[in-house]
């Protein structure tokens, strides 16, 4: 596979090779700017949490009758409406000073209606330098007749965190702007400024490190638009709302002040639903299984499972979109909330997890015929050495 190989300063100043098949060699060597009378306390891990497993969802030690009621509780469907333009309580600004930090998390608004956990966001530009090239080398191996596409995904961090806490961070746009600015082969997807726009809007879970779907589909919107696709309006989907979800902060990280006020998880089911032919392969893409893009069985705590169900598999939605687009995404868990509202733009998808991937990258995209390519990468990831190695890895497999 043929690297792309930078000028010598540049490579002596970011600690990057582009020689053989290793793309950059860099861990994650971030500065933490987190006030220094803060102790340090595991956060949140994706790969443990329980989108991963979503047949034995994660549970607290706490059970009482009160929370076992909230995992019994029914979900609800409405015709969704054209958009959301009224505020909802849950998204309130925490006032200043209002927030601790709790097992490793911020957490904001406790005791109120509108408690909120957030991760702890770190960013270096080595790695940032490390991602870019990483898409540049996937796009430049794939060719030029496939478009290649990053997304890198905020965390509620960027939106919600408190003003005080504000410079104690990075600002998220600015190092996915600078991620894309170092990209020469592949294309930026931002979607910060539109998220941002609707923040007002019952975008992130207060309980859960992932995103809403309806953020989901605002950020679908924007790749859309990029790829020159067609997109279906939010008012043609059927919204289900599913009532006392309490996710992964409150089931893995333990902050129990979330219980009092669980999150309502809504998500929308596309208009073609019936139409959707989906197979589950194994990571070796193997022989196709049929399957469903929803699985609206799963315990309310895992609420997120609901579309597309587990990450260890790659996923093959044929659509009626009537087109010859073949879209391949590739993603941690931020990615399966896409799915839905990217059905009626591409006549045929792909969801495949970084983590769970034992082929060749490359050679996948080419062997499905795709058109266009997707990262779509949560903050967490997208700044993490180890998370997008598998990026490189899965190049050379």
């Amino acid at each position: 596979m043929k690297i792309k190989i930078f000028a010598a300063c540049a490579a002596a100043m970011l600690m990057l090779t582009g020689c053989g098949n290793t793309i950059g060699q860099n861990k994650d060597m971030v500065v933490d700017p987190k006030p220094k009378t803060t102790e340090a306390v595991p956060t949140v891990d994706e790969d443990s949490a329980e989108s991963e497993k979503p047949e034995e969802p994660t549970e607290s030690a706490a059970k009482d009758d009160k929370k076992d009621e909230k995992k019994t509780s029914k979900a609800t469907t409405t015709k969704a409406p054209e958009t959301t333009t009224k505020p909802v309580t849950t998204t309130a600004k925490p006032e200043e000073g209002t927030y601790e930090y709790f097992n490793g998390c911020i957490l904001a608004n406790s005791g109120t209606s509108n408690v909120r956990a957030m991760e702890e966001y770190y960013y270096n530009s080595e790695n940032g330098r490390y991602l870019a090239d990483c898409v540049d080398v996937y796009a430049d191996s794939v060719g030029s007749n496939v478009n290649t596409y990053l997304m890198m995904i905020p965390t509620s961090q960027e939106f919600y965190i408190p003003d005080d806490l504000r410079d104690s961070y990075p600002d998220q746009k600015e190092c996915a702007d600078e991620v894309y600015s170092m990209m020469t082969s592949g294309k930026s997807v931002p979607i910060n400024s539109t998220l941002e726009d609707h923040k007002g809007e019952y975008l992130y879970s207060r309980s859960d490190y992932h995103w809403q779907p309806l953020a989901a589909y605002y950020a679908s919107k924007v790749f859309a638009e990029k790829a020159g696709v067609d997109f279906s309006s939010l008012n043609s989907y059927e919204k289900v709302e599913r009532e006392g979800y309490l996710g992964a902060f409150y089931s893995v990280n333990g902050i129990y002040p979330l219980e009092e006020s669980p999150d309502t998880f809504t998500y929308y089911k596309p208009a073609n639903l019936d139409s959707l032919n989906v197979l589950f392969h194994d990571t070796y893409f193997g022989e196709g299984v049929p399957s469903s893009l929803f699985f609206e069985d799963n315990d309310i705590s895992a609420s997120y499972t609901v579309f597309v169900g587990t990450d260890d598999t790659i996923l093959e939605v044929d659509t009626d979109a009537d087109n010859d687009r073949v879209l391949v995404i590739f993603k941690d868990s931020y990615g399966n909330a896409l799915v839905p509202f990217l059905t009626s733009s591409f006549s045929k998808i792909y969801l495949c997890d970084n983590r769970f991937f034992n082929i060749n990258s490359v050679d996948f995209a080419k062997e499905v015929g795709a058109t266009d390519v997707l990262f779509a990468l949560g903050a967490a990831s997208s700044s993490s050495y180890d998370k997008i190695s598998l990026i490189e890895s899965n190049m050379n497999q």
